[in-house]
């Protein structure tokens, strides 16, 4: 990384995060690198302002030095942005950043696209075509998602991802990814200075699913041993 200021001209790929807890107060986050390494793009543009560069895609390993053992995939939202490193962030839920009804679709969307595909992440063309996929649903308003025409076009992308995403939304298009199990949150840049991070987990569930779930178990204990005695006073 370098200097502790430098930017980093990356458009990186959101990766699933892992978290244990989720912080409203705001947090520094430090980026440790590429998680399975970047694609490479040609002719990216956006609507109305076009991409001036040929952005890498892929998903960006995170470290939020506020818990130091806590480190996480993330996902770019922003495509037109630098990613500057350490920077000050705060998490927010994915209704909270994307708050329109618009934003509504999107988040839909992206979540849908989270838990068919992320928990199969593990290359460089998957993750660069999870990036990929994200900067469409996020930068698409004009229709069906696709990378030949809209609000968010891409020529090319190496290793396979360019084939690999197109197949994604297509998928989601059609309905085929119709699940949503998994959950957005946004890490928001606090001072707008950096890109701000997409991250998707699946939900705990809460202590009193875990306490009736242990009821449900220990009835069934129950039940079993119940009819063994009965069985063997009857024998």
């Amino acid at each position: 990384m370098g200097k502790v200021e430098a930017k980093l001209l990356v458009m990186p790929m959101a990766i699933a995060a892992a978290f244990a807890t989720q912080s409203a107060s705001a947090d520094t986050l430090s980026y440790l690198g590429p998680a399975y390494g970047f694609v490479s793009t040609t002719g990216v543009v956006t609507s109305p302002a076009a991409v001036t560069s040929s952005p890498v895609a892929g998903g960006f390993l995170m470290q939020n030095t506020s818990v130091p053992s806590d480190s996480f995939l993330a996902w770019c939202l922003d495509v037109q942005g630098w990613l500057t490193s350490p920077a000050t962030y705060s998490l927010r839920t994915g209704t909270d950043f994307f708050y329109t009804e618009a934003g509504n679709v999107k988040i839909g969307a992206l979540e849908r696209l989270a838990t068919a595909v992320l928990p199969y992440v593990n290359t460089k063309m998957e993750s660069g075509a999870f990036q990929l996929a994200v900067w469409e649903i996020v930068n698409e308003t004009a229709g069906q998602y696709g990378f030949d025409s809209g609000n968010f076009t891409v020529v090319s992308a190496t290793d396979g991802a360019y084939a690999l995403a197109g197949q994604w939304l297509t998928s989601l298009n059609n309905g085929t990814f119709s699940a949503d199990t998994m959950t957005l949150s946004v890490w928001k840049d606090v001072n707008n200075l950096t890109q701000d991070l997409a991250v998707f987990t699946t939900p705990v569930p809460e202590p009193e699913i875990y306490a009736m779930m242990g009821i449900g178990l220990g009835l069934l204990a129950w039940g079993r041993r119940r009819k063994k005695l009965k069985d063997a006073a009857t024998a």
